[in-house]
């Protein structure tokens, strides 16, 4: 059966010279002939993200049948909408039935100039198991961050962290640590061997898909994948 090429959403930030644009057709449908090169394609981006695991925060079981690698950037405002719409309804409904493991990199587009010092923070965070949250409490909070100077950055990084319950003093360690700006590095370099032109870009067993897509039509490239 004919299958969808890689989808581009909605909204997606990074994409045409860092401008947010509709594309908004359901792709293109691949013709017969062109699936199997389409199949290759996917296979290949999947072999390349076999290595997010161990630069990303996965949730869900380790059997599942399908796996979704998430590019997102913690200043992209479509990736903070996506976090709390689409995406939160996927992993509920997918990964909480054991349907989908669900892996999510801390990527930084450059966008904005505090980018890649919040994603240094969500990492920390995570060492802390606390990735989540501290990425949900920064995306409800962008303005207290986005442009803001080191002294208003760093209460805000301090805020979301008391806020998550960190234990502040392993935090401020981390902070320090070269180690999370060094696997945010090797998370832009996996990026740019995927192909990421802009966030967030999910990847369904290696299937890409960028952008804030509605929900009903999110759901399409997860139960194409599942079995049966």
């Amino acid at each position: 059966m004919p299958r969808l090429t890689g989808v581009v959403g909605r909204v997606a930030c990074g994409l045409r010279k860092h401008r947010a644009w509709l594309v908004l057709t359901a792709a293109a449908v691949v013709t017969p002939w062109f699936a199997p090169t389409r199949a290759h394609a996917q296979s290949a981006q999947a072999e390349h993200l076999e290595g997010a695991e161990a630069l990303g925060w996965p949730v869900g079981s380790p059997d599942a049948p399908v796996t979704i690698v998430e590019f997102t950037d913690i200043s992209c405002p479509y990736c903070a909408s996506f976090h709390g719409g689409t995406r939160a309804a996927l992993r509920e409904e997918f990964v909480e039935s054991g349907q989908v493991r669900w892996i999510t990199l801390s990527y930084v587009t450059g966008l904005y100039p505090n980018s890649a010092s919040l994603s240094v923070a969500v990492e920390c965070a995570g060492q802390q198991g606390r990735f989540e949250e501290f990425m949900e409490a920064a995306f409800e909070d962008r303005d207290a961050w986005l442009r803001a100077g080191t002294d208003e950055l760093t209460a805000a990084v301090r805020r979301f962290a008391e806020r998550t319950d960190l234990e502040m003093q392993a935090f401020a360690a981390c902070l320090l640590d070269a180690s999370p700006a060094e696997r945010i590095q090797k998370v832009g370099a996996l990026a740019r061997a995927v192909g990421v032109r802009g966030t967030p870009a999910w990847y369904v067993d290696g299937f890409p898909v960028i952008g804030d897509l509605p929900l009903g039509y999110a759901r399409t490239f997860i139960t194409s994948q599942l079995p049966g």
